[in-house]
Parts: structure tokens; sequence; C-alpha cells
């Protein structure tokens, strides 16, 4: 079938979903079904994007050939499931359980594209960052500080942050974002978390049950060593990373828009500027990472390009995130699984 003919089934209409029907949009696609426990949202996707939508039975029998998984991250396993029974290619956002992996790491039908969001390895300066480690500007990669942080209540600031699934327990936004960094975090360095340690908590007045900052010490198989702070406190948002070299120093804060990269021989350091995206308004995040990442889903679909980010990656940084909260709850120092 070619490519702008694919018909998808959105499950999920909330920031997410409206997110990824704009993706589908501007990567030429039309044929777009969405569906949400919220009746609201679903008329207002209809109203806003001109998309088809119906309830589950109705959209799951309405024959479309590829699944976008933008539910609330413990909710992924049914809809996983749903589409492998179906034979559909999908594309899920980032989890914070295992739910439905079993099942999709079974599965050996290499004919369906599937796809766990990876949206970061799409992020310009990231990208930018990776050429200069790559070019070996700051020599080896020994170690480095990185620091996420936004206050939760300013996530969604048309939403009560208390009835949204990043302040509960199981799906809180430290617990969501902490793998979802680590995918980048790998990348960038070439490697994995081996080793972790550190702590999890909730250290402020936030009206949740969900924590509200990780403090993580880590070692990656290729020996760098790394601490990260994930947080939902801090009043400016923040995404902070320092990454020291044998030879050198780079300094990334996101906005700033410049990379910063100090020559140890020359004493001199060279700023880099980043070209600044578009965010939708009442968003904070750029438009083109989330594009991008959707036009190389359907690259795969296709069978052109392979997705840059597996089940298998996806995995292990959620058990990244287990081992902390066993070491957190126990006080041991845990070994991350393969």
């Amino acid at each position: 079938m070619e490519k702008n003919k694919l018909k998808f089934l959105i499950i999920g209409l909330g920031s997410m979903g409206k997110r990824r029907i704009r993706n589908l949009i501007c990567n030429g696609q039309k044929l777009i079904i969405g569906y949400d426990i919220q009746a609201k949202r679903m008329k207002e996707a209809k109203e806003k994007y001109g998309i088809e939508t119906a309830n589950i039975k109705k959209a799951a029998k309405n024959d479309y050939d590829v699944m976008i998984i933008s539910t609330p991250p413990d909710q992924h396993g049914d809809y996983i499931r749903m589409a492998l029974r179906d034979k559909k290619h999908f594309f899920v956002e980032h989890p914070t359980s295992l739910d439905g992996y079993p099942e999709v790491l079974a599965d050996k039908n290499i004919k369906i594209a599937k796809a766990p969001s990876c949206t970061l390895l799409y992020y310009s300066p990231i990208k930018m960052m990776k050429k200069i480690l790559e070019q070996g500007e700051i020599g080896r990669v020994l170690a480095f500080q990185y620091h996420m942080g936004q206050y939760l209540p300013d996530w969604h600031p048309w939403e009560d942050y208390r009835q949204v699934y990043f302040s509960k327990k199981e799906t809180g936004a430290c617990r969501e974002m902490l793998p979802f960094e680590l995918i980048w975090l790998n990348w960038l360095l070439g490697s994995k978390v081996k080793n972790i340690s550190g702590a999890i908590s909730k250290v402020s007045d936030l009206k949740m049950k969900a924590d509200d900052i990780i403090n993580a010490n880590v070692q990656y198989g290729n020996g760098i060593m790394g601490n990260i702070i994930i947080d939902v406190i801090a009043r400016k948002p923040c995404r902070t990373l320092r990454v020291l070299g044998s030879e050198g120093v780079m300094d990334w804060e996101r906005f700033d828009f410049q990379i910063k990269v100090f020559n140890a021989k020359t004493k001199k350091t060279r700023i880099i500027d980043i070209p600044k995206g578009h965010p939708e308004t009442g968003y904070v995040n750029e438009e083109e990472m989330y594009n991008e990442e959707i036009g190389d889903f359907l690259k795969a679909i296709e069978g052109k390009k392979k997705f840059p980010h597996n089940f298998e990656d996806s995995r292990q940084v959620l058990n990244t995130l287990y081992a902390l909260e066993e070491f957190s709850a126990k006080g041991k120092v845990m070994i991350v699984k393969k």
C-alpha cells in the first residue's frame, strides 16, 4: 500500500495524541481515525484537525493499517496486543510499564513495523553534540552531569496537574522521564547503564502521590561515570548537560540555545548556536523532532529505513529505572538487567 494511502488509528487524543495527528498531517497523511475515552477530546480533535473519530470497537473494525498508541504510559499493553493480533504496524509513546513487552518481543512478524518512541534522538542539539563527541573535540568522554527539571503544574497549564497521569504514583513524571532521557543519553555516550544507585523521593508540597525528584549515580558499560537529576520542582525549566572529556568540556543548557566546547590545549571555548524550532501554541517542545520521528516510522513501515530505537532498548531503559527503584527502597547497588 502506498504511504499516503495508509489509514491510521490513534488511541488517545490528549496532548500527545493531538501532536501525533499534527505529525501525520505534516508527513502527508490524511486518513486518520481517533479514539479517546473522553468524548470531549474526540470532539476537539475532530473539530480542530478534521479527522474521523469512533468508539474503539468501531475504530478497530474500520480496517486500519497503523496504530498510534498515545494513551497514558501504563495503558499501552492491551493496545500493543491488539495491534499484534490484528497484524498492524504500531508506534507507541514512552511507557512506565513492561506490559505488552513479552508479546511484542516474542512476535517474529518482520513485516510489521513496531516502534517505541525515541523523540529526543531527533532533537537538533542532541544530534549536534553527538557529532562533537564523535569528532573527538573533548577527547575521551570520562564523566557527565545531567539535570532535567520543570515545575509539574507548568507541564500542562491548561489542566489541573492533580488530575493528569503524571501526578500518579505508577505513572509519575519523574518515573516516566528518567528512562525517556536515558534513551538519548545512552545514544550520545555510546553505551548503556551497567550500575545504578541513588535516591527517589518527594520533597515538595505538590498535591500528588508521585515522587518529584530522582538523583541517580550511574556507571556505563564503557566506564563513563555520571550523575542524573530528574525533577518536577524546578520553577525555572532546564535541560543542562556537562560532559567531561580527557581534552575538554562540553556544556549545553537547552534554553540558552547554545553548546559550549572548551578546549584544554588552547584554553578557548567555542560557542555553537542552536537553531530554534517551532513549538505549537501552548507547548514548550519544538514540533520538528516529533515530525521527523513519525517520518522515520513511516519509512520503517515502507521498509526504507530501520527505526533507531526498538523494544529491547526500551526494556533496558525501563529496567534501569526499576533497578534504581529497588536500590532506593533497599539501599543496595543493583546491576541493570539486559
